[in-house]
């Protein structure tokens, strides 16, 4: 990524990214999409609330592959094979021993969660209890996922994760399909769980067998104090910050749960869907971050500046095309899932009020990906963090004090990435993330 048409490799890296992140993707939605055809809404409000709990429990495995995301496109922008392949080692390592104590953390803290932190109604909450239970047994595969494509990715191999996904969402479809009418919402745990275990047995394989410099010897695969140190500088801020969205969700699924069954599956639909379209700008953000990584190895700011620039033009202009797609088919879009008459008009009423101010989430992740890249991580997560805040105070007070009711919900949403954006811009105008390369030439 040092070299050539700054766009051309941004978006060919890219694209296979989205079509990665859209298949994965589709563990969510076709779990959501079974719940609510083939067994029933209170098992897709199950799926729902339990949401924010698993996205908080793999907060651990994002921000430490993050981390060292950074570290390995940097020392391979710099031709620095040794630190690399140090680097690999120690994530993984790191990764395992990090899944073990998270699964153990999910598992005991089940019923706290799900009746203290979020009032679980009584309908809802054995059918939780058991996802969730099922979820948390197959964390250590979404870990060690997680840590081998952020490696990949980082090594300019965004393709391998594609077709490690087709097979893999292929294989949870099926599952749902077979496994939900026999065995409700503890099949649709199981799909998801076995499909995530051979996606992550693949790509471990893979990463060995194809990349010859990660072919370790004896002895070889070590893990290093002073690369765990530099990760743990990088991962932690990211592992804060999507803690922080992690518990944003929590109090707002909190609030959700308040305005009844109607609103938890309405929500959990109108998310799904909001997952999806959220995907192009997002694999924009890996795109943009991986490439500023190897071009601040490799000392070329300028590349990094107009990548920044013409990553925002190719974002920006799928905004466009997903606002019109949503804004004409919401209706249609919502009402896949299976739902009463009343949950279908609320939840096209969330995804109406997301898009019409989606240019905002485009801004705030694009400039994002420059300031993850460059190493300067701690913007990006103060920006979460108070973008989160924003939200759910937001959310709470109108539902307290107005009477916009479930509205509150996704009025607040924008407010929230308003504050998120601002703070982004700010620091990338000020160019000061220019001196936060980890390598220097």
């Amino acid at each position: 990524m040092t070299k050539g048409t700054e766009w051309k490799l941004i978006l060919f890296f890219t694209l296979p990214l989205m079509a990665g992140n859209f298949l994965q993707q589709i563990y969510s939605l076709a779990d959501s999409l079974v719940a609510g055809n083939l067994v029933s809404d209170t098992a897709l409000s199950a799926i729902g609330v339990v949401f924010p709990i698993t996205y908080l429990l793999l907060a651990v495995a994002t921000g430490l592959a993050n981390g060292c995301g950074v570290i390995v496109a940097q020392y391979f922008g710099a031709k620095d094979i040794s630190n690399v392949r140090r680097a690999v080692s120690t994530t993984l390592i790191t990764n395992l021993a990090a899944a073990i104590l998270v699964t153990g953390l999910g598992l005991l803290l089940t019923q706290p969660l799900l009746v203290g932190a979020l009032n679980t109604p009584d309908t809802i909450l054995p059918l939780a209890k058991t996802y969730l239970h099922i979820y948390c047994i197959g964390l250590i595969f979404q870990f060690a996922y997680n840590a081998i494509a952020s490696i990949l990715r980082a090594l300019g191999d965004s393709k391998a994760t594609l077709y490690f996904l087709i097979v893999a969402a292929a294989l949870n479809v099926a599952l749902d399909i077979v496994l939900a009418p026999w065995l409700g919402v503890a099949g649709i745990a199981w799909a998801t769980v076995t499909a995530q275990a051979a996606s992550a047995v693949v790509s471990l394989i893979y990463m060995f067998k194809r990349i010859s410099f990660l072919r370790y010897q004896k002895g070889e695969f070590t893990f290093e104090p002073d690369m765990f140190r530099l990760s743990m500088k990088l991962g932690v801020p990211t592992v804060i910050q999507q803690c922080c969205v992690g518990l944003g969700m929590l109090l707002m699924q909190r609030l959700i749960n308040s305005f009844g069954q109607d609103a938890i599956s309405a929500t959990t639909a109108a998310m799904r869907v909001e997952s999806f379209i959220m995907v192009p700008i997002m694999m924009f953000f890996q795109g943009l971050a991986n490439f500023t990584g190897q071009n601040m190895g490799a000392g070329k700011l300028d590349r990094v500046k107009r990548g920044y620039h013409q990553t925002l033009v190719m974002a920006l202009a799928c905004c466009v095309i997903i606002i019109t797609f949503v804004l004409v088919f919401c209706n249609r879009i919502i009402a896949c899932f299976g739902l009463n008459e009343t949950a279908c008009g609320l939840g096209a009423q969330y995804l109406r009020c997301l898009v019409a101010f989606f240019v905002i989430f485009c801004l705030m992740y694009i400039t994002d990906g420059v300031l993850q890249g460059a190493g300067d991580v701690m913007y990006p997560t103060l920006a979460s963090m108070f973008s989160l805040a924003v939200r759910v105070v937001t959310a709470n007070l109108l539902a307290a004090f107005t009477v916009a009711g479930y509205a509150s919900i996704y009025i607040a949403v924008p407010v929230g990435w308003a504050v998120g954006a601002a703070i982004v811009c700010v620091r990338y105008l000020s160019g000061r993330w220019k001196d936060k390369a980890l390598v220097r030439r």
